[in-house]
């Protein structure tokens, strides 16, 4: 426990340190569709992905394309058409308010006043359900931040899927043994997602079969967090530069987490990353041992192998439903600092797109 607090001490001192670079570099302007400015966050630079430069946001990208085809979660052809290949399904709300830009919306949940930036993609016409994903920033930062820090905006705009990214209460969030307030007051943050999808589902014409889960350093653990607890309303999820922690001190890091099913996991991690360890330590597990964790988790068998579409990622060859287990690492690299050079937020959705709820 005293190794933990002390890890989690000093991620908050990186990530106060670091969040004077991320407004130096990015500036407080209002989301628009601009460019994107550069940002920093918890311990590694990284430019987003946006176009020519504007008054703050990210550049537009293309219009929304389809897809065919792909295996759905139980690994039989999917066969459909819509943003790349899964299948689901969505009813679209005849009073449907969205359209496409960006907003900052407050719900209640909780019994707390909770907030969250909402991207709808170009191309959006709110007559095809379209997915989600979910997008948590790290200790100390903000959706905001996060949303010019990891590109998925971009992507979001090319492939026709809709973002969100929350604030988590304090900057933090609960996913089991930290982090902040969000974990020392016990923050129902499970509870504030599904509140968010529902709200969306009556905003927007959303897949709620597609709804998917990311995010860097707390917002990882935040992604593993709803694998864990909310495999109902997830389909799939990509943590970046974190570990499972979502058990009691004493117990596994990840040794209370019992899905619903079995649940796609892709992770991304750096081998140079200093404050979440790529090998492990007292606070964390590593990866290749929170791989083999959710291998377990997701009963999957054989030995590891390498994706054929990425060298740098290995996976399970066999897991329960059809579902993947997936670790992409990254050589070097920092933390929450490796967007641009792996590409993470385009070899993300290229996996978590091949998936839906059952």
């Amino acid at each position: 426990m005293e190794s933990t607090h002390s890890w989690m001490a000093t991620a908050r001192r990186c990530a106060i340190g670091f969040m004077s670079v991320w407004i130096a570099a990015c500036g407080s302007s209002k989301v628009g569709n601009g460019g994107a400015g550069g940002s920093a966050l918890a311990g590694g630079a990284s430019g987003s992905l946006g176009g020519a430069p504007g008054s703050g946001g990210s550049g537009s990208g293309g219009a929304v394309t389809t897809g065919s085809g792909g295996r759905g979660q139980g690994g039989a052809d999917a066969g459909a058409t819509g943003p790349d290949a899964a299948t689901g399904t969505g009813a679209c709300p005849a009073m449907a308010t969205a359209r496409p830009g960006d907003m900052t919306e407050t719900i209640t949940a909780g019994g707390m006043q909770r907030t969250f930036l909402r991207h709808i993609p170009n191309g959006y016409t709110g007559r095809t359900p379209a997915p989600v994903v979910f997008d948590f920033h790290g200790l100390s930062g903000t959706g905001m931040q996060q949303s010019n820090l990891s590109g998925f905006r971009n992507v979001a705009d090319q492939k026709g899927f809709i973002m969100v990214w929350p604030n988590g209460v304090d900057n933090s969030w609960n996913v089991g043994r930290c982090c902040g307030t969000a974990q020392s007051q016990n923050i129902d943050d499970v509870g504030f997602v599904r509140a968010i999808i529902a709200t969306l589902a009556q905003e927007a014409c959303i897949d709620t079969k597609r709804v998917y889960a990311t995010g860097c350093s707390n917002g990882g653990g935040m992604s593993y967090k709803l694998a864990c607890d909310a495999a109902d309303v997830i389909a799939a999820v990509a943590p970046v530069d974190f570990d499972c922690v979502t058990a009691t001190t004493g117990a596994a890091a990840c040794g209370n987490c019992r899905p619903a099913r079995p649940i796609t996991e892709i992770q991304f991690r750096a081998t140079g990353d200093q404050l979440v360890s790529y090998t492990g330590d007292n606070a964390f597990p590593g990866a290749q041992q929170n791989l083999t964790t959710w291998g377990q988790i997701n009963m999957c068998t054989g030995a590891t192998q390498a994706l054929p579409e990425n060298a740098g990622c290995q996976e399970f060859p066999m897991c329960g439903a059809g579902v993947e287990s997936v670790l992409c690492t990254i050589q070097g690299g920092s933390h929450c600092g490796n967007y641009g050079t792996f590409d993470i937020a385009n070899v993300a959705w290229t996996q978590l797109a091949k998936f839906a709820l059952p």
